[in-house]
């Protein structure tokens, strides 16, 4: 099969560590693409969940393989988020990387067209999120009770035939909390770009997959490798595109 190549590949919030990650999926999509950058922007590994119950599967094994081995002929960058944020203690004492990958806590991205967008996991922003509570936290008993039951209940429906079905995102459509806060937290970090003088922002941490622009500013945030398996890449040409795991177009900004 002839994979697909891409400029640059961004994703976030694997949660590797997790009974929920979804490794499998992910070293599914990496047979199908080549890039010639991959910015991993925040919990990829999930040191909160390992501190209290340890979880790997060899899958989880086989995706850091794969990232350390893409590091030494790619540019590979890893951005921290809230459940790997133990590292920003190495940060603050000195430059710091993970075999050939550079950590660090935010990027500014240069696109093929020129544009410049600001790489940020944005659990910085949790100030401004305290309404988001279970839905967003993946150290929190409640979400993990909601991914268990969507498995459970996904099991059900491939048996029948049937495609895949979020429960937690269906949760997300319905409480309009939960909306108010998603979009406030778009508008900060929008907001927060235009202070910085960037022309977007690329981000994770809501769990939430989205590209849009608002006013002239880009917003993308690349969901995550728990339930709604989604990423952001851009194409040869600069154009962006939030994809799923099946390589299926969400969205797309020329």
């Amino acid at each position: 099969m002839k994979k697909i190549k891409y400029k640059s590949v961004f994703i976030s919030d694997l949660h590797l560590g997790t009974s929920h990650c979804k490794a499998g999926l992910l070293l599914d999509l990496f047979k199908k693409i080549k890039f010639e950058n991959l910015f991993l922007i925040g919990d990829i590994v999930d040191l909160w969940a390992l501190n209290s119950h340890w979880y790997w599967n060899k899958d989880h094994g086989k995706v850091i393989e794969k990232i350390l081995k893409y590091s030494r002929k790619r540019n590979v960058n890893y951005i921290l988020g809230n459940h790997d944020m133990i590292f920003r203690n190495l940060l603050l004492k000195n430059a710091f990387q993970f075999g050939e990958i550079p950590l660090s806590d935010y990027l500014i991205y240069k696109t093929v067209k020129g544009k410049n967008l600001l790489l940020i996991h944005g659990d910085q922003f949790d100030g401004f999120m305290r309404n988001l509570g279970w839905l967003y936290h993946l150290g929190d008993k409640t979400y993990d009770l909601v991914v268990f039951f969507n498995s459970v209940l996904n099991r059900f429906r491939k048996f029948f035939g049937k495609e895949y079905w979020s429960l937690s995102g269906y949760l997300k459509s319905k409480v309009k909390t939960v909306l108010a806060n998603v979009t406030k937290f778009e508008s900060i970090l929008v907001q927060y770009a235009n202070d910085h003088n960037v022309d977007g922002v690329i981000c994770g941490h809501t769990h939430t997959p989205s590209m849009t622009t608002i006013g002239s500013t880009i917003y993308m945030n690349d969901g995550d490798w728990v339930d709604s398996c989604t990423f952001i890449a851009e194409s040869l040409d600069g154009r962006f595109y939030l994809l799923d795991h099946k390589l299926r177009e969400i969205a797309r900004i020329d």
